[in-house]
């Protein structure tokens, strides 16, 4: 099954990636402002992105899903990503796998324009229609307030605390408690 749709909001496209995204990915991606709560590490060649969207590619052709792009309706500009990646056991999360991660990430130029509750906010209706038989989490910095109060605004909740290895950053735990009617 295919859970990788194109979904639109008032002002927004979200859609699945495709190599035609990696300048945009990029010019995201390589902000060191992009990764202030997250590894530190902006991306250095273009090749980088390249190299993770095919990866998502990957996601969407053994699991059905895959982070997506979001789009800005009035300039056709990618402006970042979100929605799901199935955690497989390789890639355990707190020692959890086998569950989707929903996730964001956006160039600075779109901060605190409400982009981000509002592609979560649909991500999440096409969850609550077609993908409930997957486990949903998240996670974020515990010092991210911005990314807290979408992922509280949408239903998630914090369950615990935990260093993310990979990254060594310490991170909330979330988990989907309810349904959010928008």
């Amino acid at each position: 099954m295919n859970y990788t749709p194109i979904l639109e909001t008032e002002r927004l496209i979200i859609r699945p990636m495709t190599l035609e995204d990696v300048e945009g990915h990029f010019s995201m991606d390589s902000q060191p402002e992009v990764h202030t709560y997250l590894r530190g590490e902006p991306l250095q060649k273009i090749e980088e992105s390249k190299t993770m969207i095919e990866g998502i590619q990957s996601q969407y052709k053994n699991f059905g899903v895959g982070r997506v792009a979001v789009i800005e309706k009035s300039s056709g500009e990618f402006i970042g990503w979100t929605g799901f990646k199935f955690i497989e056991e390789k890639e355990a999360i707190n020692n959890q796998f086998g569950f989707l991660d929903f996730g964001y990430r956006y160039k600075k130029e779109a901060w605190g324009k409400g982009y981000a509750t509002e592609a979560a906010k649909a991500c999440m209706d096409y969850y609550w229609k077609e993908m409930t038989h997957f486990k949903l989490n998240a996670l974020t910095h515990i010092e991210n307030k911005a990314s807290r109060n979408v992922l509280e605004k949408i239903g998630f909740e914090v369950t615990d605390t935990f260093n993310f290895d990979l990254w060594d950053i310490d991170c909330f735990w979330y988990e989907l408690k309810s349904e959010v009617k928008f």
